[in-house]
C-alpha cells in the first residue's frame, strides 16, 4: 500500500506543478537549487542551469557536471544528471531527470455475499523521465541567452488492464535570458514550455489517442551579491548573496509563487544555504500555497562540489526529503599555464642575446604631457616614434584620457599599419559611411578585433571598459582564450565573470604587467596610456620596438 500512496503523491505533485504528471523539473533540479528554495533563475551558474535557466550555461564557460539523488516518501526515487561543455558557438548541455516507484501491486477485487476478496495479479513499476538538450551563449557583455529542448516519457512496466493507455511521451521547450546590469546584481527570466500544442508542445498518451497541452510558466529572478569580491561590500574571503524568484503560470487559475534563498560562504570551501520554496496546493477555497522551508550545505574543492539539501513538502514530517548532489565545475589543467611557459621561455632567449646595454639616441618622439618617470612613458614614446599611436596637434598625448570604442578601433588599426578604406555603405545604424572613424572600424571588424551589438549599433562614443578592452586586445594579439579557468585572474574578477577567460590569457601573456599586485577594476574606463602599454607588450610591437632600439642605439658586446 505504501508504494501506491507514494505513486499518488508523485502524480499529485506533478499535476499541481504543470497540469500533467510528466514534468519532473519541479524537483529534480539539483541539491543546490533546492536548498535555495529554487530561487535559482538568476543564480544558474553551474550545470543545474540546464534544468533552471539555460542562459546560465554561458556565465562561466567551462566543463560542468552535476548529479543528484533523493527519495520522496522513502519510495519515489529521484535521479538527475547533467553536463555542459563550451564550444566556439556557445555552451552545449545535456541533462536527464528520472523518478519512479518500484513494486506497485496489481490487484483485482472480487465481491461475494460474505466478503470482498483482493487478489494480487503481480507488480509493476512506474517511471517518468525528461531528457534535456540545452544551449547557452553570451550575446554581448553582460547579456546571455539560452534554450532547452525537453523530451518527456512516462509509463508503467506492465501496461495492462486499468493501466492500459497510461504510457505516453511529449516534447516542449524553455527559453531563458540573464543580464548583469552591474557586477553586484544579476537579473534572469525563463519561459518554460513555450511551444504551442499545435506545434510539438504537447504530451501524447497511448500512441496518440489522447493529447494534452503542457501549461507554460514564467519565472523572473534577481540575485544580489551583498558581500564578496563581486559584492557591495568586501569582508575577508566571505561571500553572501540573496536570490528571489517570482513564478506565474499564464492562463491558469493558480496563485503566483515566490522562491527565496540565501547563500553564505564563510570560507572558500564551505557554503551554507536556506530558503523558502512555495508550491501550489489544493485548498478548501480553491488553490492555496505551501511555504516549504529548505536548507543545505555545499563543499567545494578544486572544482569538485558536494551539495546537500533538506526540503519540506507540506506539513507532514514524512514528506521531508533529503537530496544529495555531486558536481564538477571547470577544474583541471590550465591551458594558460602552457602559454605562460612559452612566453617566459621566449623572453629568456631574448635576454641571452649579446646586447648588454642600450643607449637611446635622438629621434624618439616625446610629448609635453608625458613627463620623465611617467609609468607608461617608454611604451607611449616608442609606439609614437614607430607611428603605431599618435598624439594631438598641440604636442600632447593625453595619457589619462579614457578611450571610446571608436578610438580604440582607430588605435589598433594604426598600430598594425593597415590602410583604411572608407566602406561603401553604413556599417551600423550609428556608424554611417561618413563617420570619421568608419574606415578604421571597418578594418577592425574585418579583423575581428571588435564587434557591434545585436541591435545593429556600434556605440562609437561609448567609453570602453578595461574588461571590454582586454577582450579586444587579446584578439588583437592573436591569443586564444582557454576553454576553462580554475582560479580568479584578479582578486576582484571571479572566474565566472564574462571576460574572465580573456583577462586570464592576457595576464599570463604579459599584457597586464602594469597591474601586478593591484585589482583589475573591470568596469573602469581604459585610458590611452593603458592601451599603449598593452599594445607594446604584444609580440608584433615588441619586435618593432626592438628593431627601433637597435637602429637608434650603440651597443657593446657582452664579454
Amino acid at each position: 500500500m505504501r508504494q501506491i500512496f507514494s505513486l499518488l503523491f508523485l502524480l499529485i505533485l506533478f499535476a499541481q506543478a504543470l497540469g500533467i504528471s510528466a514534468d519532473l523539473g519541479e524537483v529534480g533540479v539539483g541539491a543546490r537549487p533546492l536548498s535555495l528554495g529554487k530561487a535559482y533563475v538568476a543564480v544558474a551558474s553551474d550545470a543545474s542551469a540546464i534544468f533552471m535557466n539555460p542562459a546560465g550555461l554561458a556565465l562561466d564557460p567551462a566543463l560542468k557536471i552535476t548529479s543528484m539523488t533523493g527519495k520522496l516518501l522513502q519510495d519515489v526515487a529521484y535521479v538527475s544528471l547533467g553536463a555542459a561543455y563550451p564550444f566556439n558557438v556557445g555552451t552545449l548541455g545535456i541533462g536527464y531527470i528520472n523518478a519512479g516507484v518500484a513494486g506497485i501491486p496489481l490487484t483485482t477485487l472480487t465481491s461475494t455475499a460474505t466478503q470482498d476478496i483482493i487478489t494480487q495479479l503481480g507488480v509493476t513499476d512506474y517511471s517518468s523521465s525528461i531528457l534535456y538538450l540545452s544551449f547557452g551563449k553570451e550575446l554581448m557583455p553582460g547579456i546571455s541567452a539560452g534554450t532547452t529542448l525537453k523530451i518527456f516519457t512516462q509509463g508503467f512496466s506492465q501496461n495492462t488492464g486499468s493501466l492500459d493507455g497510461a504510457n505516453g511521451s511529449g516534447t516542449d521547450m524553455d527559453f531563458g535570458v540573464l543580464m548583469k546590469p552591474r557586477k553586484q546584481i544579476t537579473v534572469g527570466a525563463v519561459l518554460q514550455n513555450i511551444l504551442p500544442a499545435s506545434f510539438l508542445g504537447k504530451f501524447t498518451w497511448k500512441k496518440g489517442s489522447v493529447e494534452e497541452g503542457i501549461p507554460s510558466s514564467l519565472k523572473v529572478g534577481v540575485l544580489a551579491n551583498l558581500i564578496g569580491r563581486d559584492g557591495f561590500y568586501k569582508y575577508k574571503d566571505q561571500e553572501f548573496s540573496l536570490s528571489l524568484d517570482s513564478e506565474v503560470k499564464p492562463k491558469q487559475n493558480r496563485p503566483g509563487l515566490w522562491h527565496v534563498g540565501c547563500e553564505w560562504g564563510p570560507t572558500n570551501y564551505l557554503l551554507i544555504r536556506a530558503g523558502i520554496d512555495q508550491i501550489a496546493k489544493a485548498a478548501e477555497a480553491g488553490v492555496g500555497v505551501d511555504n516549504n522551508l529548505t536548507a543545505g550545505i555545499g563543499l567545494r574543492y578544486k572544482g569538485f562540489t558536494f551539495d546537500y539539501a533538506y526540503h519540506c513538502y507540506g506539513d507532514l514530517t514524512d514528506n521531508t526529503t533529503h537530496y544529495f548532489s555531486l558536481g564538477y565545475s571547470g577544474a583541471g589543467e590550465k591551458p594558460e599555464t602552457i602559454l605562460k611557459k612559452v612566453r617566459e621561455a621566449k623572453e629568456e632567449k631574448e635576454e641571452q642575446m649579446p646586447i648588454t646595454k642600450i643607449k637611446v639616441k635622438s629621434g624618439i618622439k616625446s610629448f609635453s604631457d608625458v613627463s620623465e618617470g611617467y609609468w607608461a612613458k617608454d611604451a607611449i614614446e616608442y609606439l609614437a616614434t614607430l607611428g603605431m599611436v599618435t598624439g594631438y596637434p598641440d604636442d600632447t598625448f593625453r595619457p589619462e584620457e579614457a578611450l571610446t570604442r571608436a578610438e580604440i578601433a582607430v588605435m589598433l588599426v594604426k598600430a598594425k599599419g593597415f590602410n583604411p578604406v572608407r566602406p561603401q555603405e553604413d556599417l551600423f545604424r550609428d556608424v554611417p559611411v561618413k563617420h570619421w572613424a568608419a574606415p578604421y572600424i571597418n578594418i577592425a571588424l574585418q579583423r575581428n578585433y571588435i564587434s557591434g551589438y545585436p541591435d545593429e549599433t556600434f556605440m562609437p562614443w561609448k567609453k570602453i571598459t578595461r574588461a571590454e578592452a582586454v577582450t579586444v586586445m587579446a584578439r588583437f594579439a592573436g591569443l586564444t582564450e582557454p576553454i576553462m579557468i580554475t582560479e580568479n585572474p584578479f582578486p576582484d574578477v571571479q572566474k565566472r565573470h564574462w571576460a574572465a577567460r580573456a583577462i586570464s590569457v592576457a595576464k599570463n601573456y604579459g599584457l597586464l604587467e602594469y597591474l601586478s599586485g593591484k585589482d583589475f577594476e573591470p568596469d573602469k574606463p581604459l585610458t590611452r596610456a593603458e592601451a599603449a602599454e598593452m599594445i607594446s607588450k604584444t609580440d608584433f610591437a615588441k619586435q618593432k620596438i626592438r628593431e627601433l632600439l637597435i637602429k637608434n642605439t650603440s651597443t657593446t658586446e657582452a664579454k
